[in-house]
């Protein structure tokens, strides 16, 4: 494996999903439906699925998922599987039984019509996922008025020490000063459910933010990907940092954040990927793979 082979293979990989990946792009004026339907996307639960059962009885906002927990007190905000674990529990009791508003209503009608029909999968956590959705929310409505986007403006207005700051001021900051303010303020530790992978899902896709296009996010999938194909072994060290600065110094004609979602959705092996990619994960995929000859195939 030589930098120029490297250099062949990546730029095939990011191309040929190209079509896909730009399908991830959001607006920043939708980033607060993006924030419910991308951040609680987690362990095989399929929220985009769930998403559109909200849709229909008016309740996919975070003003209106947020606002279930204000109709009575719950002792914990933490998730209790005795309280909230199953449509019998406690707490869907009391949404099915009206004691949490018609938003508690129609959210226990949603969740009944999900799993009644098999709209999609559960996952392995889906009623702990639910709960999250609900106190992230929840903490959202009540101190940021419903809006994850005015969550981000206030915690980066706290970073620069302002009372507040624009959206375009926001949105034109520089990759090295967002870098800063992950490492200082850490949003995602104020929303429950949401570490920092899954809060890099939920914004690493805004169009108007500049600051993501130099971006690289050092998954599991990126990493699988430079070892079986043998790359990782230019790549010294083989990190975060040593992967950014191979990547610019084999200059591949795409930005960072447009090679990462190439990769990553080259070898994703989610329901949603499999058919068309899936990559790398096996051999008898790797014969359908267009740079097959040049991949050392470290499966």
């Amino acid at each position: 494996m030589d930098t120029n082979e490297a250099r062949k293979i990546i730029t095939y990989v990011v191309e040929n999903t190209k079509w896909r990946w730009k399908q991830f792009d959001v607006s920043w004026q939708d980033i607060d439906h993006v924030f419910v339907e991308r951040g609680f996307e987690q362990q095989g639960f399929h929220m985009a699925k769930f998403v559109p059962l909200l849709e229909e009885r008016g309740i996919f906002a975070i003003e209106s998922i947020g606002s279930i927990l204000s109709k009575a007190p719950v002792q914990s905000k933490k998730y209790v599987r005795d309280y909230a674990g199953c449509k019998e529990a406690p707490f869907y009791m009391e949404l099915k039984n009206g004691e949490r508003g018609a938003e508690g209503e129609r959210f226990y009608d949603a969740v009944s019509v999900f799993l009644n029909n098999r709209i999609g999968s559960k996952g392995r956590f889906f009623w702990r996922m639910l709960w999250f959705a609900l106190v992230s929310c929840h903490y959202l409505q009540t101190n940021f008025d419903g809006s994850f986007a005015r969550f981000l403006l206030t915690d980066y207005a706290r970073f620069c020490g302002k009372d507040q700051v624009s959206n375009d001021e926001f949105l034109s900051m520089g990759s090295e000063r967002w870098e800063e303010f992950l490492e200082n303020r850490k949003p995602w530790k104020r929303l429950l459910g949401i570490g920092d992978s899954v809060f890099d899902y939920i914004v690493g896709d805004v169009k108007e933010a500049s600051f993501f296009k130099n971006s690289y996010k050092f998954d599991s999938a990126n990493q699988h990907f430079f070892k079986v194909t043998g790359i990782s072994k230019l790549i010294e060290p083989f990190d975060r940092s040593g992967t950014i600065q191979f990547l610019n110094r084999i200059e591949i004609p795409f930005a960072l954040r447009e090679i990462n979602k190439g990769i990553y959705t080259y070898c994703s092996a989610s329901d949603y990927e499999s058919n068309d990619f899936g990559f790398c994960r096996s051999l008898s995929k790797c014969q359908e793979c267009g740079v097959t000859e040049l991949c050392r195939k470290l499966i």
